[in-house]
């Protein structure tokens, strides 16, 4: 504190150098806030809880937090080496910053958490709710036909909502006609921040990953690329009592990559332990678990790393390794909280251990540990990979507690607090053997050909090809054999003739020809097996 008449403290003064920005600039943002959108058309809009104050807040205090360091700049790229449990490996150091870069940084994240709880109080939601949320636009609104049909065929019953980042007539004809027929919606949020003075700056595809969960109402949030075909129901994930959601709020997948980040980042982030490249792969953020009332703080550190993430945070977090871009935003902010919290430098929110619905929760993260695996189709001699295949979850936490308990492997540590898990128990669990159930496969990751098929009109999108040697058309995925031992059913044909029923119905002349592709292809490909 300065007191009047006596000399101020240096410590007292950075702090005020620090915090002035943020409070201009709160205060510019609410004497400029908008006014409600009205209804302007036909679209539709599900926000209940009209956050656009939020929103004001929400770029105002990442704005005022921008680091005051050039972007991270260098051309040397980290190898991509497959992670295993067991490997002799040192971090990549390819990131050489002046020490001058790592203070301002240092800095800038500094005066986020130290305002993170306040911030984290404000995020919205509505109480007791779940669903899944997507993010598309016109480059790929193919994809999410395809994720609602799929999601439906899996036996969910879980309510969607489809975050759009950018539209066209067509889109906006389907999500008014098409989308609430599968129980979802889609939420326009450029609609919003239209109104917003000063404009939000423009993302990059890659980064409306955090803004769609920011968006959505869901307090429980199954995020999903719109890539995704449910080989399985995910309602059993958010099912009373059930793990590892219950101890810890969180879940991530796991990538087929060894970490890359530079250790920096961790200085960066309050000088927090260097994580071993044995504790974990990379993770992959193509599905990821979230309770927006334990980890708002955790989405909201995701949405600092993401929103300052093409200038500083994705090459920290990759140093231009395999698959850069978001993908350990979500997962390191997670285990940033959780070691400054230990380290008595954060004090996280508790407001959530209030809810009705906090009996017997615990905060944490859990990455699953089963490793993905690539499948995909041999033709003409050569391979081409279609999707990953990520585990259940909930199988996923009972193999490895029955293998931990088989090993006799130490339990997780009691905390200071019987609200929060000690995650970092999963960094010594890479030498169990578990045995999972290999039909409890939760999502097929169709990221290596992309499951749209208004691309079909076109050519070399890799959705069909031909065997050369007897001009007959080749199934998507292979032999049939192993998707009905795997999921009980063939869900491949199950996934072409499910969704040739809806683009035969759209009533839009650009797609007329994508019904009569498909038709064609499935008489061919799949009536034999009736």
């Amino acid at each position: 504190m300065v007191v009047i008449g006596s000399s101020p403290n240096l410590s007292s003064l950075k702090y005020i150098a620090l915090i002035l920005p943020l409070l201009f600039t709160i205060i510019y943002f609410y004497h400029h806030r908008p006014a409600l959108l009205a209804d302007e058309s036909t679209r539709l809009r599900l926000l209940p809880h009209t956050p656009n104050d939020f929103w004001v807040e929400f770029f105002a205090r990442l704005e005022a937090v921008r680091p005051n360091a050039p972007p991270l700049n260098f051309e040397q790229r980290a190898d991509a080496v497959d992670w295993r449990p067991n490997f002799d490996r040192a971090r990549p150091e390819i990131w050489q910053p002046d020490k001058k870069d790592v203070n301002a940084l240092a800095s800038s994240h500094a005066t986020f958490i130290k305002t993170l709880p306040d911030f984290a109080r404000h995020l919205p939601y509505d109480a007791d709710t779940t669903g899944i949320v997507t993010t598309v636009g016109k480059g790929n609104f193919g994809q999410v036909i395809t994720l609602l049909v799929m999601t439906r065929q899996s036996g969910s019953k879980l309510p969607i909502q489809i975050v759009v980042d950018s539209s066209s007539v067509w889109i906006d004809n389907l999500c008014a006609n098409l989308v609430p027929h599968y129980n979802a919606v889609c939420i326009y949020v450029e609609d919003i921040w239209a109104r917003l003075d000063p404009a939000p700056p423009k993302f990059d595809r890659f980064q409306w990953k955090f803004l769609a969960m920011v968006a959505s109402t869901f307090q429980n949030i199954l995020f999903l690329d719109a890539d995704i075909i449910m080989a399985n129901n995910p309602d059993k994930i958010f099912a009373p009592g059930a793990e590892p959601l219950k101890s810890t709020g969180f879940i991530a997948w796991p990538d087929f990559w060894a970490a890359s980040g530079s250790k920096i980042f961790y200085h960066v982030a309050g000088g927090i332990p260097v994580p071993q490249i044995t504790d974990r792969a990379t993770s992959e953020s193509g599905m990821i678990v979230l309770d927006k009332a334990r980890h708002a703080d955790t989405l909201l550190l995701a949405s600092y790393y993401n929103y300052h993430g093409p200038s500083h945070y994705m090459a920290m977090l990759s140093q231009h390794g395999p698959g850069e871009g978001d993908k350990e935003t979500f997962l390191q902010a997670a285990y940033v909280l959780e070691e400054l919290a230990k380290k008595g430098s954060y004090f996280p929110p508790m407001e959530w251990t209030k809810l009705p619905s906090a009996k017997g929760q615990k905060k944490g993260f859990y990455d699953v540990k089963k490793m993905p695996v690539s499948h995909g189709r041999s033709a003409n001699g050569k391979w081409r990979g279609m999707f990953m295949k990520q585990m259940d979850p909930v199988e996923d936490w009972r193999a490895l507690q029955q293998a931990a308990k088989k090993a006799k492997h130490r339990a997780p540590a009691n905390t200071h607090s019987p609200y929060l898990f000690d995650s970092s128990w999963l960094s010594t669990v890479g030498n169990l053997t578990l045995q999972h159930d290999q039909k409890k496969i939760m999502f097929f990751h169709h990221n290596g050909v992309k499951p749209d098929f208004s691309d079909l009109v076109k050519s070399n999108t890799g959705l069909v090809e031909k065997d050369e040697k007897n001009g007959k058309l080749l199934r998507m995925w292979g032999d049939p054999k192993w998707i009905i031992e795997t999921t009980g059913r063939d869900l491949e044909k199950i996934l072409w003739l499910s969704t040739m029923e809806v683009w035969c119905r759209l009533d839009e002349d650009e797609f007329d020809d994508v019904c009569g592709t498909m038709s064609e292809i499935y008489d061919e490909v799949y009536t034999d097996n009736d």
